[in-house]
């Protein structure tokens, strides 16, 4: 990457994440990267293809953590925690307040809801690898709850992220951890 995008995705993050998506514009992010507007513009024609390739590029950074995650050797929730709690909630840890953050994600609902998505089928296969090889090293069942590893997978990715979205929940990581105990205990092993 080169260094003036480098530069300008560092300060395009610090203006939408403490100006949010509609105060921040190229001029401010110029202003604070010392990168002219002309040369912004030459690589990001809009303030929405500046958002979106930000985002992008945070998405690919993020991927390393998928590979970690259905590599990692530890019992299954304790991983699962870690990669959800690091995948879902550090986007969104530096943002000031609620309304910036709420203005973020419409932004990102808005400009980029294909790279959610695919963020989140991504996720979603992870957990699924995750949960077929803990299935098959006997650490948990899913036949007392009765949905396969894909509609498992699906729930645990979208209740995690809930949480962590929320703007109502206190504490995400603590309500997070606590959710995910409640589906370890539903999902243990009865060896009766």
């Amino acid at each position: 990457m080169l260094n003036s995008t480098r530069k300008i995705f560092d300060t395009a993050k610090e203006c939408f994440f403490q100006h949010g998506y509609s105060a921040a514009s190229i001029a401010m992010i110029s202003r604070y990267s010392k990168v002219s507007r002309v040369t912004i513009h030459k690589q990001f024609s809009s303030k929405e293809i500046l958002f979106r390739a930000f985002i992008q590029n945070f998405l690919l950074e993020k991927d390393i953590q998928v590979q970690a995650y259905i590599n990692s050797q530890g019992r299954f929730w304790e991983d699962t925690y870690d990669f959800l709690s690091q995948r879902c909630t550090e986007v969104f840890e530096n943002i000031p307040n609620a309304i910036i953050k709420s203005d973020l994600f419409l932004a990102g609902q808005s400009h980029c809801a294909d790279l959610l998505e695919q963020n989140r089928i991504k996720t979603q296969e992870a957990i699924q690898t995750k949960l077929n090889q803990a299935i098959e090293d006997n650490q948990l069942s899913l036949s007392v709850i009765g949905l396969s590893t894909y509609e498992f997978a699906k729930n645990v990715e979208s209740v995690a992220e809930g949480i962590m979205l929320s703007s109502s929940v206190d504490d995400p990581n603590e309500t997070m951890r606590t959710t995910l105990r409640i589906y370890q205990i539903a999902s243990e092993v009865n060896d009766a």
